[in-house]
C-alpha cells in the first residue's frame, strides 16, 4: 500500500515521523497504532532516503498487513452477532432475546478486537521516494 505524507521530524534509528492523511478505508483498527479518527495520522517510518522536516514523501507497507487489520475489526464482531443470534435460536429463545444475546457477542467480538489490536504487531512504514 502506497501514501503520501509530510515529514514532520526526524527520529532515532533512522526513523522520521510522518503525517499521513487518513483514507477513506481506515478505521481504528490499532493496525498504526495513532489513528483516533483525527484527518492526520502521524507515523513512524524508516527513512532510508534521508528526508528531512517538511519533505513530501511516499511511503510503503505491506498491503497484507493493512488488510488482515480490516479482517480483524470487521469481521470478528459481525460473525459474533450471528453466533450469538444462532446461539439464542438453538436454546429456543425468543427472538428479542436473540437480539440481545446477538448484541452482547458483538459486542464480546469487539472486545476481543480491542484486545487483538493491541498486542497485534503494528504496521512498518518505509520512505520510499519523495513526492510532489
Amino acid at each position: 500500500m502506497t501514501q503520501n505524507g509530510v515529514v514532520t521530524r526526524l527520529l532515532d534509528k533512522g526513523l522520521a515521523e510522518v503525517a499521513v492523511e487518513r483514507g477513506t478505508a481506515c478505521g481504528h483498527c490499532s493496525g498504526c497504532g495513532e489513528c483516533v479518527y483525527g484527518k492526520r495520522i502521524l507515523v513512524s517510518a524508516e527513512n532510508k532516503i534521508f528526508a528531512k522536516p517538511g519533505d513530501r514523501v511516499t511511503l510503503e507497507t505491506e498491503t497484507g498487513v493493512i488488510v488482515q487489520a480490516a479482517v480483524l475489526v470487521y469481521m470478528i464482531p459481525v460473525v459474533m452477532l450471528f453466533l450469538g443470534y444462532g446461539l439464542g435460536a438453538l436454546l429456543s429463545l425468543g427472538q428479542s432475546q436473540c437480539i440481545v444475546l446477538s448484541l452482547i457477542a458483538c459486542a464480546v467480538g469487539a472486545a476481543i478486537v480491542t484486545i487483538l489490536g493491541r498486542r497485534h504487531k503494528k504496521i512498518d512504514y518505509e520512505i520510499t521516494g519523495f513526492s510532489r
